[in-house]
């Protein structure tokens, strides 16, 4: 293109001003974008982790119903002269959604009671003949003790639909035992069905998500899929383990619905659109008020405040959608807060009349009806404390930063010597070195060291005391790492970074309590003061959990995480 031609001999300086506008213009714009997009992003990332929660609660809950009902039957079915034809064919089915038939047999395979609870009519048989695959579950279960489940197959009542109506299934087997083993409890489950019956009756919506599991050669294999309404919209997707009875499977959540409106997801593109639009335009303005000298007065100074004016405009526009962003944010962090002190009050009430119950009533109660109300006061006070896990982690993410000097040794003291009043039998080894003074809040950095503390005396092996030490070392100018080491059950590597998502819990956590939103609180804490959180594996067996807090005479820069806090 001929420059001259069209805009006069701006000469070497003004092509260099008209390359420094245009510069400024594209990086500003850039800016812009960068940080609209990242927010939609943020906005994105939390719709799919709440959907995503949504659909692992109503998964848990549906496999805690199971696993109930079958300690109920293994209990009644311990019981001598107890009538187990009567009590299993009350088993309702809206109860086991998804579940075939129980079945209870003796160890010599004898059928002793069983119930269909899917309409369909079966043969009644005297014993029972197991599939390899029922096999394999019955010995594990007799040797071990436990509840198991049976890899993905097909049961033997479907075998003869046309092959593209079978679904996988597998099935639930707990070992009867009291003086002597006596038996099993099994209870035959289609995959397909319990994905879309468990879904469906927790209201979930906007999702397609598939149901996996990983076999012992290290293959995945997909077990059931189900969508609310249509199919997976873009690419999104969140993966979350759900575990029963020895077994975990996968389950990929992808949305069906926009997680964020068109607004949000344009803002980026549109506003770096604008950005170039308006810096080419600028640059060859210049170009033309240099090239003509005659103009040069009268018109720089328009075309400067129409400049002025556009930029004006544009960063009110970013300003708009960012404010309305962060307004969606705080909806979603609202709505889990709201949900939390909504359960708190009803859940505080069965536990109390529950324990009522227990305390009056127990001379007139037989043994199992009080073995039903301990069962109700400890799933009560087990979603009590998921209840005040999901509460807390809502706060954590806007919590108001008090920030001042920290004895972090005495903190640390006192917390240990809180969890040490409250253990029963073995007490653990919890080692605190001299740890630096820092500059925190010290109440929300008390809550991550207790949650790093308890985590680190919870997860140990089973018959073994916990070993705990929690040191500091040097981690930059102005940043100390505090470290807490345990001899525990450890993490793989593929687990040290999902650990830290809300509600996730690594395999080797079965068996253990936990509500998977421990982690997720201190990294949202940490995160609030600037630092880093992260797990790497401790020398000789364990895993060191660490995070970095600013030291005394360091004063935070107010980033945006700080920023936030402040404004609250």
């Amino acid at each position: 293109m001929n420059i001259t031609r069209w805009f006069g001999a701006p000469g070497r300086r003004g092509v260099a001003l008209a390359a420094a506008v245009l510069a400024t213009g594209l990086g500003t714009g850039a800016a812009a974008a960068t940080g609209l997009t990242a927010a939609a992003n943020d906005a994105t990332s939390a719709q799919l982790a709440l959907r995503t929660a949504s659909v692992r609660g109503a998964l848990d809950s549906t496999f805690q119903r199971y696993a109930d009902t079958m300690h109920d039957l293994v209990a009644t079915s311990s019981i001598p002269g107890a009538d187990l034809a009567s009590t299993v064919s009350r088993i309702a089915a809206d109860r086991l959604p998804a579940a075939h038939q129980v079945t209870v047999v003796s160890p010599a395979m004898a059928v002793l009671a069983e119930h269909t609870l899917d309409g369909s009519t079966p043969p009644r048989n005297a014993t029972l003949t197991p599939t390899p695959f029922l096999q394999h579950g019955l010995t594990l279960a007799r040797s071990t003790g436990r509840l198991v489940a049976s890899p993905a197959h097909v049961l033997p009542a479907d075998l003869d639909l046309p092959p593209a109506h079978r679904q996988p299934a597998f099935e639930l087997i707990a070992p009867i035992h009291d003086s002597e083993f006596r038996g099993w409890v099994v209870v035959g489950v289609r995959a397909s069905d319990l994905l879309r019956d468990s879904l469906r009756a927790a209201g979930v919506t906007g999702v397609a998500t598939v149901l996996t599991e990983t076999s012992p050669d290290g293959v995945t294999h997909e077990v059931a899929t189900w969508s609310a309404s249509g199919s997976a919209a873009g690419s999104a997707s969140s993966t979350v383990d759900v575990a029963l009875a020895g077994h975990v499977w996968q389950v990929v959540v992808r949305p069906t619905t926009p997680l964020i409106s068109t607004g949000q997801e344009l803002a980026g593109p549109l506003t770096m659109l604008g950005a170039v639009i308006a810096s080419l335009l600028l640059s060859g303005t210049v170009l033309a008020v240099i090239g003509d000298r005659q103009r040069l007065v009268a018109s720089s100074r328009t075309d400067i405040d129409r400049a002025r004016t556009a930029e004006l405009a544009a960063a009110g526009h970013a300003a708009e959608v960012t404010a309305t962003l962060r307004e969606r944010e705080a909806e979603l962090t609202g709505f889990a807060a709201a949900a939390g002190e909504n359960l708190h009050a009803p859940l505080h009430t069965i536990a109390g009349f529950t324990d009522l119950l227990l305390e009056e009533a127990a001379p007139q109660l037989d043994e199992a009806s009080r073995g039903f109300l301990d069962r109700i006061g400890r799933s009560t006070r087990r979603m009590l404390t998921l209840v005040d896990e999901l509460l807390a982690y809502s706060a954590a993410g806007d919590a108001a930063l008090k920030l001042e000097p920290v004895d972090t040794t005495g903190l640390t003291l006192g917390i240990v010597a809180g969890r040490l009043d409250t253990v029963e039998g073995e007490r653990p080894s919890i080692d605190v070195s001299d740890l630096p003074p820092v500059m925190a809040d010290a109440e929300l950095l008390g809550e991550v060291l207790g949650h790093l503390v308890d985590n680190a005396t919870r997860f140990v092996r089973h018959g073994t005391a916990a070993r705990v030490t929690v040191t500091a070392r040097e981690h930059s100018p102005g940043w100390w790492r505090i470290e807490v080491a345990d001899r525990g059950i450890g993490l793989p590597e593929d687990q040290r970074t999902r650990i830290f998502q809300p509600f996730h819990r690594a395999p080797a956590a079965e068996g253990f309590p936990g509500t998977g939103l421990g982690l997720a609180i201190c990294r949202r804490i940490i995160d609030l003061h600037g630092g880093d959180l992260g797990v790497a594996p401790n020398p000789g067996g364990g895993s060191i959990f660490w995070f970095t807090v600013a030291a005394t005479g360091i004063a935070l820069k107010p980033g945006p995480e700080l920023l936030a806090a402040g404004a609250v």
